[in-house]
């Protein structure tokens, strides 16, 4: 018999905790442990984030063993930006076994119906700007840094409950960075972004430790700009970017962290994250968490690391809309290409990138023969109102 039970103490979240690593204890490509805090994202928010969100947690058992768990989520900001009535669920992971997945899709829905939402979409873990989708349609692969990794069943599991696919969005690998550059479709706009670059005033600094609050702002500020009319959209807090960033703090290269200038004003951003996973899976063997994330640092930052991780995701990339130089985005790739090369990382892979965005759409994606490496989903379905007697 399967039970559901609402996550409400401390030993109850370490059996939230625990569940992922049942289910992957036999993947071959594991993930590291959980890759969002959960502490610090479910558990112990940051006040500013924590009152714009409602969220309640449940494990499913089956004969007292933990088989199953999901989040149900209620965003506040983005109910009352978008006048949309949706509730998400996020964190989800069980066996396989259909009725695990009802009685935990069904316990999500009949909370978020509790909230007089009245649709429910997801995974997201806990928002889009964190974690979302699932993988599907892919053979089992090393998970990439940030991104969604699940057994290949998930995707069945929600269809079977009754979720349908409401967004795809993508991921672009490329085993040579520089392809941009060597590929003959794209030599045209390559002679075209160097005499661009040779007489812009756009400007590159990266994100500094000490001011990394105040950098928070700008990038939120900017994100907030350019991301205003995209799927999912909802304002991102300044406190909850800068909060990230902190998560992000021990994996990231601050090299490949840029922001554009021009005239002393910040016009746009990207960031690209070391493939942490591939040092990750050189700590797995380590017996404690602790050990098992210094080491993973360590092969980060160590002398050789490019013998260890040479693959980088370009995780985010966007451009104030009212900046009067519309190469910004382009100087950007370029200039991230270059300082990949004198770092020595060898690989990159774009993600996510969303199936209608205009950026995919005007990009070289659609000037070079190249396929998606791999495709995320999210799911949704209206809800039924709850009744009471």
């Amino acid at each position: 018999m399967i039970t559901v039970h609402a996550v409400l103490t401390r030993p109850d979240w370490d059996e939230f905790r625990a569940i992922s690593r049942g289910i992957y204890r036999d993947d071959p490509f594991p993930a590291p442990d959980d890759s969002i805090d959960i502490d610090r994202v479910l558990i112990r928010p940051p006040t500013s984030v924590a009152a714009t969100r409602r969220i309640q947690a449940f494990v499913a058992r089956a004969q007292g063993i933990p088989v199953g768990r999901i989040a149900a989520i209620h965003d506040l900001g983005f109910t009352e930006y978008t006048e949309e009535s949706i509730g998400f669920f996020g964190f989800y992971e069980a066996i396989d076994h259909q009725d695990v997945a009802d009685a935990l899709l069904d316990a999500a829905s009949a909370w978020l119906a509790d909230q007089n939402l009245t649709s429910m979409c997801g995974p997201f873990s806990p928002s889009m700007f964190y974690s979302a989708g699932v993988v599907v349609g892919a053979a089992p692969e090393r998970p990439l840094v940030g991104m969604p990794h699940n057994p290949a069943y998930y995707g069945g599991q929600f269809e079977k409950w009754g979720l349908v696919g409401v967004k795809d969005f993508y991921s672009y690998q490329f085993d040579d960075p520089y392809i941009l550059f060597t590929n003959p479709a794209f030599a045209r706009h390559r002679q075209m972004y160097e005499r661009v670059r040779a007489r812009s005033d756009v400007t590159f600094r990266t994100m500094k430790y000490r001011t990394i609050r105040r950098d928070a702002k700008i990038v939120a500020a900017l994100y907030n700009k350019a991301f205003v009319d995209f799927w999912g959209y909802s304002p991102l807090s300044a406190a909850e970017l800068f909060d990230l960033l902190k998560l992000m703090l021990p994996i990231l290269d601050r090299e490949l962290v840029l922001l554009a200038e021009l005239d002393g004003k910040p016009v746009g951003f990207l960031m690209a994250i070391p493939d942490a996973n591939q040092a990750a899976a050189h700590a797995a063997r380590l017996p404690f968490r602790s050990a098992r994330d210094l080491a993973t640092v360590w092969h980060l930052k160590r002398p050789g690391r490019h013998k260890i991780v040479d693959t980088v995701r370009v995780d985010m990339l966007f451009v104030d809309p009212e900046c009067p130089d519309r190469a910004v985005a382009p100087l950007l790739i370029m200039e991230l290409s270059q300082r990949m090369k004198d770092k020595r990382y060898q690989n990159v892979e774009a993600a996510p990138v969303l199936d209608d965005s205009a950026w995919m759409k005007g990009s070289f994606l659609t000037r070079i023969d190249k396929a998606p490496h791999r495709v995320y989903r999210i799911y949704g379905r209206d809800l039924e109102p709850n009744v009471e007697d």
